[in-house]
C-alpha cells in the first residue's frame, strides 16, 4: 500500500510566525525565524502577545492598556528594525493567554512555520506552558530554539539530522529538510536507531534464547543500513549531501542524543510521529519530540505529517516521494 499525504506547500501568503517577548530568548528566536523565511522565501511575521489584565472588581484601567500596547508595539519595532534582520517583517499584537493566541494567530494566518524559544513567556529550565500548547495543537511546523551561549549571529545550517524509523510517519519530514538542505547547501544526516528486543520472561535465558535475540538484532541493523541507503540515494539523485548512520541504542531517545553529542548538529528535523503512531493514535505527538523539545542543545523543527497511510513493513517505503509531492 503507497501512503498518501495531505496536500501541503509554503505558499507565498503564508509566513513563518516568530514568536517574541521581552526575554533574552527572542533575540535568538528572530535569528532563526529571520534564516527561515530566507530559506524558505516566504514572509516573515513577529508575533507579540500582551497577557490580559488580572481581573479587578473594576474596570481596567486605560491608561494602563494603552501603556502596555504601546511597550508592547516598541518592543515589536525594535526587534524589526534590527540590524542583522535581513527579511522585513509584518508586527501582529493581541492580548490573551499566549498559548491560545499564538495557536489562533498560527490558524488564522495558516502560518507555515511557528518559531518559539523552548522557554517562551517561562522564565525556567522547564518546557514552557505555552510551547507545550502550540506542540499540542498538532499541525503545521514548529521550530523550537533552545538560548545558546550567544546569539546575533546568523545560524549557518550545515548539518541537519533527521532521525527516520522506518515508518511513512518519520518519513514526512523528509521533504522540509530536503528544502533547507537546498536552500542552505547543508549535509542531511539520516539516522535509524535500532533497539534490541526485550526479552522479559524473568526466567534464566538458555544460550539459544540470547543467541535469537543476537540474529535479531543483526538482520534489524541490515535492515536498517539498506532502508537508509535507499532513502539517502533518493536524496543523492536530488543533488543534496547525504550521510546516513543505523546505529544501536538501548532507546532511540538515548540514541539519538548520542549521535548528538557525538557530533557537531545545527538543526534537528522530524517528524511529531512514528512507528508508534499505529499503536497510540490520540496523542499530538511522541516521546522523541518531547524528549528532544526539553533536551535538545540545537533548534528541533517538528513536522506534523498530513493524512497518511501506514505501508506494509518490508525495511522501507516510498512515501519520502510521496511527501515530496507537497512541495512542488
Amino acid at each position: 500500500m503507497t501512503p498518501e499525504a495531505a496536500p501541503e506547500s509554503f505558499t507565498p501568503e503564508r509566513s513563518v510566525l516568530a514568536c517574541v517577548d521581552t526575554s533574552h530568548d527572542s533575540t535568538w528566536v528572530l535569528v532563526h525565524a529571520d534564516a527561515m523565511a530566507r530559506a524558505f522565501r516566504i514572509p516573515l511575521t513577529l508575533l507579540r502577545v500582551i497577557d490580559p489584565v488580572p481581573e479587578t472588581s473594576g474596570l481596567p484601567d486605560p491608561v494602563d492598556w494603552a501603556i502596555r500596547r504601546h511597550e508592547a508595539l516598541s518592543t515589536l519595532e525594535r526587534l524589526a528594525a534590527s540590524t542583522w534582520l535581513k527579511t522585513v517583517p509584518n508586527l501582529t499584537l493581541l492580548e490573551g493567554l499566549p498559548g491560545d493566541e499564538i495557536c489562533r494567530a498560527a490558524s488564522l494566518q495558516k502560518a507555515a512555520l511557528v518559531v518559539m524559544g523552548v522557554h517562551c513567556l517561562c522564565g525556567h529550565t522547564s518546557l514552557s506552558a505555552n510551547v507545550r500548547k502550540v506542540l499540542e495543537r498538532g499541525e503545521g511546523r514548529v521550530l523550537l530554539v533552545p538560548l545558546p551561549e550567544a546569539s546575533n549571529e546568523a545560524p549557518k545550517y550545515q548539518r541537519i539530522l533527521v532521525p527516520l524509523d522506518g515508518s511513512c510517519w518519520s518519513e514526512s519530514a523528509l521533504p522540509t529538510a530536503q528544502r533547507l538542505a537546498h536552500a542552505t547547501g547543508a549535509e542531511l544526516v539520516l539516522v535509524h536507531i535500532t533497539t534490541p528486543p526485550d526479552l522479559t520472561s524473568g526466567l534464566l535465558f538458555e544460550p539459544e534464547d540470547i543467541d535469537l535475540r543476537q540474529r535479531f538484532v543483526k538482520r534489524d541493523q541490515c535492515i536498517a543500513r539498506n532502508y537508509l541507503q535507499r532513502m539517502g540515494d533518493e536524496l543523492v539523485d536530488q543533488g543534496l549531501k547525504v550521510r546516513t548512520l543505523a546505529l544501536l541504542g538501548v532507546d532511540p531517545r538515548s540514541g539519538i542524543d548520542e549521535v548528538m553529542r557525538d557530533d557537531a548538529f545545527d538543526l534537528v528535523v522530524l517528524s511529531a510521529w512514528g512507528h508508534g503512531r499505529a499503536r497510540i493514535s490520540d496523542l499530538p505527538y511522541g516521546n522523541v519530540v518531547a524528549y528532544l523539545a526539553g533536551h535538545s542543545s540545537v533548534p528541533v523543527l517538528v513536522t506534523w505529517p498530513g493524512q497518511l497511510k501506514q505501508t506494509t513493513s518490508d525495511g522501507g517505503s516510498a512515501s519520502s516521494r510521496a511527501a515530496d509531492s507537497a512541495f512542488e
